[in-house]
């Protein structure tokens, strides 16, 4: 796989799904390859923080978390092992990033142990950039995306990934907002073809 985008909307067909598929036809107008995960349609429990992934050193993949049988967070993970570049599109809720994508994102302590404690199978992974475009109802707001900006960061370095300057969009509430402004879409479209321009 060239690119994973990852659409972290509780509501389906709204804005921030809008978002992932003209990233999808960004990304494939360039001459890459997309998918496109949907966080709410996997099964993705709660990190309990028992510790168990701080003393499971010598294992790898989904037996590092307690949980790692019991969901599907890992095949969520699993493509950040092999992507060239990662894209998250979500909308923003109270100032941050929704509570399934978080709950995911959460889950991610495991691969920050990991390569904290240099395992090669996370910390020889190869840099790559990985990509954020937030969408907000919210009009003004200084610190709107600066939470969500933060979170991202550090979850996506578990993957050495570095975060590119966020792309994002106020005043984009309603079912449909987005899909009424020609302009966003097409920064949106160029953006995926650049990122992928890139990369490849």
């Amino acid at each position: 796989m060239d690119a994973v985008i990852y659409a972290g909307s509780h509501r389906k067909g709204g804005n921030s799904d809008r978002v992932a598929h003209l990233l999808k036809q960004g990304v494939e107008e360039a001459g890459g390859e997309a998918m496109i995960l949907n966080v709410r349609d996997f099964d993705v429990r709660h990190c309990l923080a028992c510790g168990f992934c701080d003393k499971a050193s010598d294992k790898q993949e989904q037996d590092r978390c307690v949980l790692g049988h019991k969901d599907q967070a890992w095949k969520l993970y699993a493509p950040f092992f092999t992507a060239k570049t990662a894209f998250i599109a979500s909308p923003i809720y109270f100032y941050h990033l929704p509570s399934m994508l978080k709950t995911w994102i959460d889950r991610g302590q495991q691969f920050w142990r990991a390569r904290l404690d240099g395992e090669p199978w996370v910390a020889g992974l190869p840099k790559r950039p990985a990509h954020a475009l937030l969408v907000a109802g919210q009009p003004s707001g200084d610190k709107l995306f600066e939470g969500s900006r933060l979170t991202l960061k550090y979850f996506v370095q578990n993957f050495n990934m570095e975060l590119a300057e966020l792309l994002v969009f106020r005043g984009i509430d309603q079912k449909g907002d987005m899909e009424q402004n020609v302009e966003f879409e097409q920064r949106i479209i160029d953006y995926g073809r650049q990122a992928w321009t890139e990369v490849s």
